[in-house]
């Protein structure tokens, strides 16, 4: 097992090479050293990156001397013998506190000391990008860390104020890329009118054209923008959001935004019409050039308003990006399903596809660049 209790030496990133993925083992009472034992074993996620995993060894070959006595069907396993990983080394007494399935303070604490680690080593060079395992928020807190999650701690470790939580998925059926962005995450519902404002929308609009061009090569997207209410209000008889501020805001950046196509309000209730068009596609060959004013991106107002359409087309192979940080941040759109820990049936889906999105956005960032 290549272990490694310091960083590499920071390379010149002036000559072209694979990206560099740390990628964290989440909880490890959850299903993150699992998913990751399962996707490093395709040598189509491996092969065009080279990748760190950054956790505890112990605890990852205590999980594949598990899986190899569990799964029946001997589902593909990268030893991890034969990976780079960069050694977290836990205090004993927490160490032994941590078992698959049971989620405690020890596992929270281990994850967010991996967390810390990456994004450490992320800054200081060694990395182009993170892709981190699910965590437990609520072990986090009882860890004596109080952070909504890991996109707060990113955002904060990196010294940015302008970030955002972007879901990409790529549809199995015809090869489009679904991209929604959330304007606010993890509120209560009844917050999110007050929270939301003109400034707050500008924010994330201005978040979500700079990632379309800098990470996927769009230039002048179509973007469509949600309504809050049902109806989009329906002309202030559902609610006056929309004709108070929602639609004067949008007037406006259409104004000050000319080369973009910005739709909206979209009624929420017919906004994702099109992406479910889109996404199962039909017998025809490319059935997205049939689809008029297919959006490039999404905005979603809020996070049950974004995630529960794209967690029903893409449940598992959906990526959570984080946006507006200085390196790239993927994660599986997944939790750490400490009901399965340890049995052998966890979807490995999902953190291929943020692997694989990680080395999309990396080499395109260095192309713009």
């Amino acid at each position: 097992m290549k272990t490694e209790k310091t960083f590499f030496t920071q390379k010149n990133r002036s000559q072209p090479e694979c990206p560099r993925l740390a990628v964290t083992l989440g909880d490890p009472a959850g299903i993150g050293p699992e998913v990751i034992l399962k996707a490093l074993a395709d040598p189509k996620v491996t092969n065009n990156c080279e990748i760190t995993v950054i956790g505890s060894p112990s605890l990852l070959q205590t999980t594949y001397t598990q899986l190899r006595q569990t799964l029946e069907n001997q589902e593909a396993l990268v030893d991890p013998e034969h990976l780079s990983i960069v050694d977290i080394e836990l205090d004993k007494l927490i160490e032994h506190q941590i078992t698959a399935g049971v989620g405690t303070a020890a596992s929270g604490a281990a994850s967010f000391a991996y967390l810390e680690k990456a994004i450490a080593g992320t800054l200081a060079g060694e990395f182009d990008g993170i892709v981190t395992a699910p965590i437990a928020k609520s072990l986090w807190k009882a860890a004596g860390h109080d952070y909504p999650g890991q996109t707060e701690v990113l955002a904060k470790y990196a010294g940015v104020e302008r970030f955002g939580m972007l879901f990409v998925a790529r549809s199995p059926h015809t090869d489009w890329l679904l991209r929604t962005l959330l304007v606010t995450t993890h509120i209560p519902l009844c917050q999110v009118p007050d929270t939301l404002t003109p400034e707050l929308m500008s924010k994330k609009l201005d978040l979500l054209v700079e990632c379309l061009r800098v990470d996927f090569g769009v230039e002048t997207p179509r973007i469509a923008i949600s309504g809050l209410n049902p109806h989009s209000g329906e002309q202030g008889q559902l609610g006056r959001e929309e004709q108070d501020w929602l639609i004067p805001w949008l007037e406006q950046e259409r104004l000050s935004r000319p080369k973009l196509r910005l739709d909206g309000p979209v009624p929420p209730d017919t906004l994702w019409v099109k992406a479910g068009q889109a996404w199962y596609g039909s017998s025809i060959q490319d059935p997205t050039s049939q689809i008029p004013n297919l959006p490039d991106a999404y905005l979603a107002l809020y996070h049950d308003q974004g995630l529960i359409p794209v967690k029903l087309m893409a449940f598992d192979r959906a990526i959570n990006t984080t946006i507006g940080l200085p390196f790239v941040r993927t994660s599986p759109d997944h939790g750490t399903a400490f009901d399965i820990a340890g049995q052998g049936i966890a979807n490995a889906t999902s953190m291929k596809a943020a692997i694989q999105l990680a080395t999309e956005l990396v080499n395109q960032r260095l192309r713009t660049v």
